[in-house]
């Protein structure tokens, strides 16, 4: 099994993030991609089983979150190469997050009904919580594929 993990970050936290959960995945025995999405090409995405994208959560405090117009540009490109039921979304936050990963999955395509996996920190460190929801994230993959 193989995962493509893409981050957007701006001071370092989300790639914190980001690094962590492909160490993790990587030690699940899941081959991994990581890198910025702004460097990505969409074409590499081909080979993948999973895609696992994320950026830092930017708005107001508690209103009007939204995902980094760089990840939402860059994103754009991603749009419909994977199931939705293959990507897992994730973020980091100050305060709340709000509606962030509703609009992460629209500019993805994703229809605002599908279930996607969403991951968030406050930390930028991946938790134990994290770490079942990204076990079962990929056992469920590993059962369809």
């Amino acid at each position: 099994m193989k995962a493509t993990v893409l981050y957007y970050s701006h001071k370092g936290k989300t790639a914190g993030y980001a690094r962590e959960i492909a160490m993790f995945l990587w030690s699940q025995g899941v081959s991994v991609s990581l890198c910025a999405i702004t460097e990505f090409d969409p074409s590499r995405l081909a080979g993948s089983d999973l895609l696992i994208t994320g950026c830092w959560t930017c708005g107001w405090f508690v209103v009007g979150q939204h995902p980094h117009e760089r990840w939402v540009e860059a994103s754009r490109r991603l749009a419909g190469i994977l199931p939705a039921e293959r990507t897992l979304l994730f973020t980091t936050y100050r305060i709340r997050t709000g509606c962030l990963f509703s609009r992460m999955k629209k500019v993805l395509g994703i229809n605002s009904s599908s279930p996607v996996h969403c991951l968030k920190s406050k930390t930028g460190r991946l938790t134990d919580a994290d770490k079942l929801q990204l076990q079962l994230f990929v056992g469920m993959q590993k059962k369809k594929l």
